[in-house]
């Protein structure tokens, strides 16, 4: 092979992460290029996968002499290539093999290198502060004391890292101890005070020991006492392991359970294997707990429990006042307070501590020790304003991020929307690069995205991604930037958002919810298998119930909308199985319900229906069972209509041969029956042109198509003989018995809704509106709407208030729209119609509610803004048809308020021209048009109009407006 093909061949492996089988064609590789002295090839990236993979052999084989090899060609690297962007990286991973070599004086000398900046580039701080680390670690375990001291100090300096905070402090601490620097040792004990994983260590934990015998031997006994109370004696030292073997134990059962065993599960192991490694060193290692226990009776202080804790360190705190530690005191006493569930004290200690010491070293960790104390119990809501001055003063204070976010989350939580707009906006005017900079930008953006102004969440999510790729916020702005385009309908760039979320975060909080929305997105844009594989995923990778509720139902309507109502019926069976005690239940009924009919089984349909209205009709927070009523209660008659004429067409295609001839080889024929004949089911139609042997041998044998007609004969047969009517009166007469005031009112909508209006035992109230969903109220209102407008009015609004997102909003704000025009005020019912516009753009009854408000408009006398409304209808072009019917007679009749009679008639004229199939639409224009006729002096032109209108219509309009037709037609000619 030549050089590129070895080049493409090593980068595949290499890119699929087999290092070791990359290593002979990388090696080879190399040779041929020193070979050819072709000085234009770097061969740096090579040589350093070469030390990478040996490395990788070494882990795979445990061959130490793969770690020299690894050595050899970091070393090639350095000295060929001495400015090479990879040269960091092999020296960071050459003092990782030089320890495992044992070769530590060796590590030390490049580490020092490292950190002095002795290379052509520069550790940053993170880099530095691991390598300070390992520095110190090396340093202590050969108590290199002097040497090492300076080192220590440094790792403190640098790091940002509590935990390696902590490292640095223990080694100063030990050092100085054993340099005799009393003085020193004490300066350590404030960064010793906090928690951290090696105040678990025994090692320290002896010393501690040791080292108050020194203080004590120097007269030091209050030094003593502070030593002895920060000593873990060896029960809690085991305690302290054992919990967390059993923290990490269940984080590894949980990930295994969810199928997530990652690279995460070993890390665990190894560090549960070095928990109990320690644990056996413990078992063999001399107990603390007695020397300790003497030591603090010498001090005259009795620490053994928290209890005692506590008080020992409020006596210090009481009776030294002037001590030069009483800061520490107090800080120690609050610490023990809240180790003690004593939250009341802490949060009064915490809050002297704060007023005494504005400037102190743990001013930082009390006030949000405070703050999560009032928070978490409740103890009153003043955290909120304690945040608000933390951030306000600490710019550069890393508690300043939390308080940060305990402040955004309270106002969002309480839809303070507006404040957290204006206050973020503040804090980015008030501080130069604060420390929580993304977190004010992140909540910008998430207020944005709750209020609707999308563009303005857009551009603050993409701050805090382009300018904190590390910030803890930035795994939540790319889950919410995709969720800004999404509703911007910005979808391409929502797409991609959630595609690289996907890639980034494989495993993140939100990918549940990523593969959601990118389901919703292909959904949109009809590329229904890649939205159903999408919706799959999140379902399987959830823990949301809402995520679940959503894919089943978003599965749903991919299957409706195309006609696979099996796998609609299938889908919804499935979620129901799933999630029958826990999901949206009456919901999903619903939905399987539709699925039922639309396979023309709509006995499977209402027998559902009644049996989850018996369930769940006294479920007050059961919105979706008002449906099932609403629906039980529409769909019986309709639905036994159906079946009894379709199966009157099947017996007469049964009977009829004429008749049978002329459907099964006239299409033509077949269409118009279906058309004339909408009670007829229209599915059946389709199903029989679709079907493979609909031909005229049907003329003799009809029996190849039984499969599909022989379903209605049966859907007839076992259709429920209880009417709706019936069902709700029997189910009534239940609840009343049983004095379930929500299961008699729903019984009583049902029954409204059939038409059968009966006046309830129990008067309807303002308190009773409170405990019912938004369609009761609805049905109330409109109960009461004859007999106390008031109270009806009072009930939409009503709905307005608890439910303004939900669709019955728009049902309430109509119905006061149409109170609004009963009492002449048309501004402000078209006021309630602009709202729906704005808060539901996407409603399917947007048409119709434009329409009305051109209706407002005319009536008002304002044509122009009437017209407006109905010249949009018409530029829709998905609203062709019946809608524009309407909106140009609607048009035509607004000059017609104008007397602007010849416009008038051209746009009656267009319209039973263009729509003479939607016959009521067409009636009525004819009707008009003959008036705007009339009053051009044009009778005859006006009887000729009404003379075709009876002859195009003649079987396609109410005959309520054919009558009316020959009455004006009668009238002219007569």
């Amino acid at each position: 092979m030549g050089i590129s093909s070895l080049q493409l061949i090593a980068n595949d492996l290499v890119n699929k992460g087999q290092f070791e089988e990359a290593i002979p064609l990388l090696e080879e590789l190399v040779f041929r290029i020193e070979a050819s002295g072709d000085s234009t090839v770097s061969l740096d990236f090579p040589l350093f996968i070469l030390g990478v993979a040996h490395i990788q052999l070494y882990i795979s084989s445990n061959d130490r002499e793969a770690l020299n090899t690894a050595l050899s060609w970091f070393d090639t690297l350095e000295d060929d290539y001495p400015k090479s962007p990879k040269l960091k990286d092999a020296l960071l991973k050459k003092v990782d093999v030089l320890l495992i070599l044992g070769r530590s004086d060796d590590a030390i000398e490049l580490i020092q290198k490292l950190i002095g900046n002795q290379f052509p580039f520069k550790l940053n701080r993170t880099e530095a502060s691991n390598q300070l680390l390992r520095l110190t670690r090396i340093f202590y375990s050969k108590e290199a004391w002097e040497e090492g001291l300076p080192t220590f100090k440094k790792l403190i300096e640098v790091t940002n890292n509590t935990e390696d905070k902590a490292w640095g402090a223990a080694a100063c601490f030990e050092a100085y101890s054993n340099l005799e620097q009393f003085d020193n040792v004490m300066t350590t004990v404030s960064a010793l005070a906090y928690e951290s994983e090696i105040r678990y260590m025994y090692r320290l934990n002896v010393a501690m020991l040791q080292t108050s015998d020194k203080m004590v031997e120097n007269g030091r006994f209050a030094d003593a006492t502070i030593l002895l109370n920060l000593i873990n004696t060896n029960d809690v030292i085991t305690k302290h392991h054992e919990k967390s073997i059993a923290k990490k134990r269940a984080r590894i059962e949980l990930m295994v359970s969810l199928g997530r065993e990652t690279e995460e599960t070993e890390k665990l192991e190894q560090e549960i294997s070095n928990h109990k490694s320690t644990l056996a060193q413990l078992s063999e290692l001399p107990a603390l707990r007695t020397d300790l226990l003497l030591r603090r009776a010498r001090n005259y202080t009795q620490t053994e429990r928290t209890y005692e804790a506590f008080w020992m360190f409020y006596d210090l705190m009481t009776e030294n006042q002037d001590d030069v530690q009483i800061e520490f005191f107090t800080y120690a006493t609050f610490t023990s307070a809240l180790a003690l569930n004593k939250h009341e004290t802490a949060v009064e200690i915490g809050k002297v501590y704060r007023s005494k010491f504005p400037d102190g070293e743990f001013y930082s960790p009390t006030t949000l020790g405070v703050v999560n104390t009032l928070k978490g119990q409740n103890i009153s809501t003043e955290y909120v304003q304690i945040s608000k001055d933390f951030v306000d003063g600490h710019p550069y204070d890393e508690v300043a991020a939390n308080l940060l976010t305990v402040w955004a989350a309270d106002m969002m939580q309480s839809g303070q929307i507006k404040i957290i707009v204006d206050q973020m906006n503040r804090w980015l005017q008030m501080h130069n690069d604060p420390v929580f900079k993304d977190g004010l930008f992140y909540w910008l953006g998430l207020a944005q995205l709750q209020s609707g102004k999308y563009d303005d969440a857009i551009s603050n999510f993409k701050k805090v991604l382009d300018l904190y790729p590390e910030s803890a916020y930035a795994e939540d702005s790319l889950i919410r930037i995709g969720v800004s385009y999404f509703y911007a309908s910005k979808f391409e760039e929502s797409k991609d958002a959630f595609v690289k979320y996907t890639e980034v975060n494989p495993e993140g909080y939100a990918i549940d919810q990523a593969f959601y929305f990118l389901g919703e997105l292909e959904k949109i844009t009809r590329n229904y298998e890649r939205a159903l594989h999408y919706f799959k995923k999140a379902d399987q990778l959830t823990e949301s119930q809402e995520i679940h509720d959503s894919c089943a139902f978003s599965v749903g309507e991919i299957h409706e909308q195309q006609k696979r109502y099996d796998k609609m019926v299938a889908n919804f069976k499935n979620y129901l199985e799933r999630f029958g005690n826990s999901g949206e239940v009456t919901d999903a009924i619903y939905q399987l319900g539709r699925g039922y009919e639309f396979l023309s089984q709509p006995s499977e349909m209402l027998a559902l229906y009644r049996d989850y209205i018996e369930r769940y009709a006294n479920d007050r927070n059961n919105a979706g069972v008002d449906t099932l009523i609403e629906s039980f209660a529409e769909k019986y008659e309709s639905n036994k209509t159906l079946l009894t004429k379709t199966v009157e067409f099947l017996d007469r295609l049964d009977a009829d041969i004429t008749f049978r001839t002329q459907i099964v080889t006239d299409r033509g024929f077949l269409f118009e029956y279906f058309f004339e004949n909408k009670e007829v089911d229209q599915y059946l139609y389709n199903r029989l042109r679709a079907h493979p042997e609909f031909n005229e041998q049907l003329v003799n044998d009809l029996s190849p198509i039984n499969k599909i007609t022989a379903i209605y004969r049966k859907q007839l047969s076992i259709y429920p003989k209880e009417t709706p009517v019936e069902f709700f009166r029997k189910q009534l007469n239940r609840f009343q018995n049983a004095k379930d005031h929500i299961g008699t009112t729903r019984m009583l909508m049902g029954l409204y809704r059939s038409d059968i209006v009966l006046k309830p035992r129990q008067p309807y109230d303002k308190a009773f509106l409170d405990e019912i969903t938004p369609r009761v109220i609805l049905y109330i209102a409109d109960y009461a709407r004859l007999n106390n407008l008031n109270f009806a009015v009072e009930a939409w609004n009503a709905v307005l208030i608890r439910y303004p997102k939900d669709d019955s909003s728009i049902v309430a704000y109509m119905r006061l729209a149409d109170v609004s025009t009963q009492r002449g005020n048309f501004e402000t019912a078209i006021d309630y119609l602009d709202t729906i516009t704005k808060q539901f753009p996407g409603t399917p009854k947007l048409p119709a509610i434009i329409l009305r408000q051109g209706e407002l408009y005319t009536l008002k006398g304002d044509t122009e803004s009437a017209r407006a409304k109905y010249k949009y209808i018409l530029s829709v072009p998905s609203w062709r048809g019946i809608l524009h019917a309407q909106a140009l007679f609607q048009i035509g009749q607004s000059y017609m308020a104008e007397q602007e009679y010849l416009t008038a008639h051209g746009y009656f004229e267009r319209t039973f021209v263009a729509y003479s199939h939607f016959g009521e639409w067409a009636a009525h224009a004819y009707l008009e048009d003959a008036e705007a006729l009339i009053a051009l002096n044009q009778k005859e032109d006006a009887i000729a109009t009404l003379t075709e209108a009876l002859e195009v219509l003649s079987q396609n309009a109410p005959d309520e407006l054919i009558q009316s037709i020959r009455d004006k037609l009668n009238r002219l000619t007569s």
